[in-house]
């Protein structure tokens, strides 16, 4: 008998000579009494019963009832599995494939361990094992995780179905293999799974497994976004907006994209946004772009934090707001968006607040001009070239002359280079020196940074 059930079996409490009921459980668990649940799902999972197995093991994952352990909820699930529970298959494979629990840090359990063991270690080891007879997490063991996805997914479980499709994507615990994914994906998908019916239109957008086939990819976005998929949603109002395997129709891709932004897709949200402030498939209307370009930006979006920072900087949606303008642009200059660097770079060289803030300016730009950014490369070049904020600075000039040079159109770099030429025409031998070296040290940075 189990320390549980010596527990539960205890005199005093009046459920406890009460008949053992499935049902009864379930109310108390919706009721939000999952001690009483538990009353009734023990002894029951103890007599074999797989729901109740399942139950207990659910218990288990949530900490409902009882302290949060991952071992002994996969010993509950692996005995309901065992019985044909579907559920409980498919959640023992996710724990099995995972590794759920280990080393749960932060359960009570580990913490009173820890703090017993430095009293008695014989003792703490012993009470451990009484306490939690089948440890504290589960071990990933992807062998029998993909065994119990397969017994799941013969009953037509959508989700193992789905999921065994992942694995041969992914190269989980099998080679990885496009075209032994389509399968699983295809039944889960004729099993109306939503995800799945994406995941194979992806793959027919790719040529991935599949010959590519738009007009398949299509069919099956459009049956995972009228099943509510927010990514279906948006892959059909990118087609639609770039005539991927359609005639372009702004209206269409409108209509997709405000689904997916609806469903609070971040993507979706700019895209739509976008399409406001064009005017394509939707009214000319900057308060719109605002709005849902505010709602992707929100959710980290550097695109849409970049669109923003334009918005309030030209004064798109009422009066311009210049400090709004460069709190949006540092938020996507931080995460890398180069043309949020080079803009945020210009407006403090300007002043948001009336006065330049020259070197945040110039380390800004720097960052844009090591991603290649041209008008980041030019604009540090007129920097030091007129001694904009500060002193004229040849060698700095020449050398950002010369890297614009590098990266500039064909078309381009004869004026770029009649600047280079200029300038050493215009410096002595040691200030031509001096660029040279900024010019290698500049380099070696760079390939330094690519290097991590």
């Amino acid at each position: 008998m189990s320390l549980i059930s010596r527990l539960f079996r205890q005199p005093a409490p009046p459920l406890a000579a009460a008949r053992p009921d499935l049902r009864k459980g379930l109310e108390a668990q919706e009721a939000g009494d999952p001690l009483t649940a538990l009353r009734h799902w023990l002894p029951l999972a103890e007599q074999g019963d797989a729901e109740a197995q399942f139950r207990l093991g659910q218990c288990y994952i949530r900490g409902e009832g009882v302290v949060r352990n991952f071992g002994d909820a996969a010993h509950w699930l692996r005995k309901a599995a065992a019985q044909g529970h579907v559920e409980a298959q498919f959640t023992l494979g996710l724990f099995l494939a995972n590794g759920e629990g280990a080393p749960q840090d932060n359960m009570p359990a580990v913490r009173w361990q820890r703090s017993a063991l430095q009293h008695n270690r014989a003792a703490a080891e012993a009470n451990l094992a009484l306490l939690f007879p089948h440890g504290l997490g589960a071990a990933p063991d992807m062998a029998e995780a993909l065994a119990w996805y397969e017994k799941a997914a013969a009953q037509n479980h959508a989700e193992a179905i789905y999921h065994l499709g992942l694995f041969h994507t992914f190269g989980q615990g099998v080679p990885q293999d496009y075209a032994a994914a389509v399968p699983w994906f295809r039944k889960a998908a004729e099993l109306g799974h939503a995800t799945a019916q994406m995941k194979l239109g992806s793959l027919y957008a790719q040529g991935n497994g599949v010959p590519q086939d738009m007009a398949e990819a299509l069919a099956w976005y459009e049956k995972s976004a009228e099943n509510g998929n927010a990514g279906a949603q948006f892959s059909l109002g990118l087609a639609w907006e770039h005539g991927q395997g359609v005639e372009p129709d702004a209206e269409k891709a409108a209509h997709w994209y405000r689904r997916a932004a609806e469903q609070d897709h971040p993507v979706a949200q700019l895209h739509l946004g976008l399409l406001y402030a064009s005017g394509r498939g939707v009214p000319q209307d900057y308060r719109e772009t605002l709005k849902w370009c505010r709602l992707s930006a929100e959710k980290g979006n550097s695109s849409a934090q970049f669109n923003l920072g334009l918005i309030y900087a030209k004064g798109l949606a009422g009066a311009a707001d210049f400090g709004e303008a460069a709190t949006w642009y540092r938020k996507a200059a931080v995460q890398g968006n180069v043309n949020a660097q080079v803009n945020l770079g210009l407006l403090l060289l300007k002043g948001t607040g009336g006065r330049p803030e020259v070197l945040e300016a110039v380390d800004w730009l720097r960052r844009a001009a090591a991603q290649g950014h041209l008008g980041a490369m030019l604009n540090l070049a007129s920097l030091y070239e007129t001694g904009q904020g500060g002193s004229v600075n040849l060698p700095q000039a020449c050398m950002w002359y010369r890297l614009a040079a590098s990266v500039a159109p064909e078309g381009d770099r004869t004026t770029l280079q009649a600047k280079v030429d200029a300038l050493h025409t215009a410096m002595g031998a040691e200030e031509r020196q001096k660029a040279e070296t900024l010019l290698e040290e500049w380099r070696k940075s760079l390939s330094q940074a690519s290097a991590h």
